[in-house]
């Protein structure tokens, strides 16, 4: 059951003033053993469930919570994680306690972040791009276990929320690209780019995505969303043209997200971040109910569905999908038919 009224958002609580100093940083005192319990919780659990790369877990396992030993806003974000993962074991009557734990990290963390952030330094890099990476994954853990009620439209929107907190990291990365590569956390920062490798992929990925490819070419038989008029004199024309090369740069990027015909499995990291290869306009298009926007986003919920045995994602490739079920409605079924066979969507 929902135990909050609304869903989450940030930031959650405003931490009490004398938690705070000036540069908006927790002092170590204020740390109590609940607080160490968790720190312990996560190097000795947590940290092993953020990443599916062996290379990158001792990074999280002891460079992360070293670096947080110098920067409050990470350790906050560390103890937040944390908190959602140990509420995970707790009786009913406690998990609300480790939630409002975890809020009053987060909210805290995000205080003294966005300060650090705004100067960012060769000596702050490396700390500010590990809690921009946190932050999503303790968002997807609230969605996860928390705003468990959100569906249909609302569910999507929240997606969308959480997403606008994946340009943290990549901003960062782009920004500070070489101090983080001289960091400790470079082994964090994907050196690929994300690229079009639909032709690589297993059978059922790369029919579903050329599939998709075709059905959202202009045919100019009518509008792409609700209530839109679409005339064929070149103008709108011309927007199709455009809106149809943001289709395909989703699709593309979202092969990112499949097997490949070798054998070869996704990486999270690529499931993770498919939002931020694709366009500010994609996503507007996915929030005005756009309907083939919608059906790739129900392709990257098949994909996100894979990866439900990582605790802070478990069930949310599936919401996605019936969420968007929901909002296409039976009109437009065939557009997500193969998300759906493994879902329990009717179909």
């Amino acid at each position: 059951m929902n135990q909050t009224s609304e869903p989450f958002r940030l930031p959650l609580t405003n931490p009490p003033e004398s938690s705070v100093n000036a540069q908006g940083q927790y002092h170590m005192a204020n740390f109590d053993h609940h607080d160490a319990q968790l720190m312990a919780h996560y190097s000795t659990v947590v940290c092993f469930t953020i990443t599916d790369e062996l290379d990158r877990v001792k990074v999280w396992q002891t460079t992360i919570p070293s670096l947080a030993l110098s920067w409050p806003f990470l350790r906050h974000g560390l103890l937040a994680l944390s908190a959602m993962h140990y509420r995970l074991a707790c009786p009913v009557d406690r998990q609300i306690y480790f939630a409002d734990s975890a809020r009053r990290h987060l909210s805290i963390g995000l205080e003294s972040y966005i300060p650090h952030v705004q100067a960012t330094s060769a000596e702050s890099c490396a700390a500010l791009f590990a809690f921009a990476t946190i932050v999503p994954a303790v968002c997807y853990s609230f969605l996860q276990a928390i705003d468990t009620e959100l569906e249909g439209e609302d569910l999507i929107n929240q997606f969308l929320y959480i997403w606008s907190y994946l340009l943290g990291p990549k901003a960062l990365a782009q920004e500070a690209r070489q101090w983080i590569h001289q960091s400790e956390v470079a082994s964090l920062v994907s050196l690929r780019m994300l690229e079009n490798i639909i032709p690589g992929l297993a059978h059922e990925p790369k029919m579903a995505l050329e599939t998709l490819l075709v059905e959202c070419q202009p045919r100019y038989q009518g509008p792409f969303s609700e209530g839109e008029d679409i005339s064929p004199d070149w103008q709108q024309q011309q927007a199709l043209r455009e809106r149809v090369e943001h289709y395909k740069h989703a699709i593309e990027m979202l092969s990112n997200a499949f097997p490949t015909s070798t054998g070869q499995p996704a990486q999270l990291g690529a499931v993770i971040g498919w939002p931020v290869f694709t366009s500010q306009v994609f996503l507007d298009l996915i929030r005005s109910k756009d309907i083939f926007a919608l059906a790739i986003l129900a392709h990257y919920g098949k994909a996100l569905h894979a990866f439900s045995g990582f605790w802070w994602l478990d069930g949310l490739g599936r919401r996605l999908i019936e969420a968007v079920y929901q909002v296409l409605g039976a009109d437009h079924v065939h557009l997500i038919q193969w998300t759906l066979v493994e879902n329990a969507v009717p179909a």
